[in-house]
């Protein structure tokens, strides 16, 4: 851990390094093999924090956007705050993710430090990661004017919430937010990620894994081609470990809604989730788990796991998931859309992924085997 810190600090101090910061935030980078999930996310916040100086490049972006959508951690949400103030092109829809952030921990609150990667003696004057949130809208000032009116509402709703301080600073973030419409310079504001996940191409097949051994929440035993080959189908990622409520409990919610969509529009096709955790996740633990989120469970909507290694289910559809000594300690949105054929047809990943927008990629697949 200390090399890997030294090297952050390092790079931290040179030009030209965001690119390969960019690398280890990746879930599958030797940065997380094999630790904790506390040790994996202080080594992505400690990463995010340092773009502030590096400079946030656009394959950065979609890291930092991920965080403050669903982050759940004081530091690494406090972290992507201060990485997007490196940025050269704001993301039109940062401004209310950093809104929903201040929203989602505004219970949570904790001091935070990104000048040393170990914790020190605590300062005279503590940072919490809803000042720095606050701080970074701030910052974006009548730029994120659009986010104004949510703030305003959140701060008037769940005022007593707020520590003194942390009302003093949202205070300060909207006064710069209502200050005279600047006119934006050219490029300051880019589309990028806006109304959550789009389908990222994904050429290629899942015929190499056709015949691996895959068991439902009833406990029946198929193939991964029994189990999808013949229809279109939507296939997520979950575990039931997971421990946060905007990642792997959301998500199989809205597959369920997802899977009621194609019953209402008459739509043949498969809504599935399979499970990161196959050794903890037995059949009873997935039923549970779907029942509890409204799965209706069927031959074409199953909650699985893998009998066998999981290995390759990861390496087809080269999922954002890494592992620490006993269970997944960080893992990024996933879902796949397969046509009959098993081909890969959309990829949704990183960010929260639109219903609609798997229900039209489901369509088009359907539309694919009708031609």
């Amino acid at each position: 851990m200390h090399d890997l810190a030294a090297r952050v600090d390092e790079l931290r101090r040179q030009p030209d390094s965001a690119r390969e910061l960019v690398g280890m935030l990746f879930e599958q980078s030797p940065s997380y093999a094999g630790r904790g999930t506390n040790e994996a996310e202080r080594v992505r916040g400690y990463v995010l924090a340092s773009f502030e100086t590096a400079g946030l490049p656009p394959e950065g972006v979609p890291f930092v956007l991920e965080e403050l959508e669903l982050g759940n951690n004081p530091y690494t949400v406090a972290a992507a705050a201060r990485a997007l103030r490196g940025a050269r092109e704001v993301p039109a829809d940062a401004p209310a993710l950093l809104v929903r952030a201040i929203e989602r921990l505004r219970g949570a609150d904790d001091v935070v430090s990104f000048d040393r990667f170990t914790p020190g003696p605590a300062r005279a004057d503590p940072v919490t990661a809803l000042t720095e949130l606050a701080r970074t809208l701030a910052g974006l000032g009548p730029d994120a004017r659009p986010a104004l009116d949510e703030l305003r509402r959140l701060v008037e709703s769940e005022g007593g919430t707020f520590s003194p301080v942390v009302t003093a600073e949202l205070a300060t973030a909207m006064n710069a937010l209502e200050g005279a419409r600047a006119t934006p310079a050219a490029g300051c504001c880019s589309e990028h990620g806006i109304g959550g996940a789009t389908p990222v191409s994904l050429p290629g097949a899942a015929s190499e894994i056709a015949a691996l051994a895959l068991e439902d929440q009833d406990g029946s035993r198929l193939s991964f081609f029994e189990a999808f080959a013949g229809r279109p189908t939507a296939l997520t990622f979950f575990y039931t470990r997971c421990q946060n409520p905007e990642k792997c409990s959301l998500t199989v919610t809205r597959l369920a809604r997802l899977a009621r969509s194609c019953e209402a529009q008459g739509l043949d096709a498969n809504v599935a989730g399979i499970t990161y955790d196959a050794a903890f996740d037995r059949p009873a633990r997935l039923r549970g788990y779907g029942a509890d989120r409204a799965m209706a469970f069927s031959d074409r909507c199953r909650l699985l796991r893998t009998l066998g290694p999981f290995d390759p289910i990861q390496a087809t559809f080269d999922l954002g998931v890494g592992f620490g000594p006993v269970t997944v300690n960080r893992h990024r949105l996933d879902l796949v859309v397969l046509d009959p054929a098993l081909t890969v047809t959309a990829q949704f990943e990183r960010r929260l992924w639109r219903e609609t927008a798997v229900l039209d990629a489901l369509l088009a697949a359907a539309d694919v085997q009708a031609r």
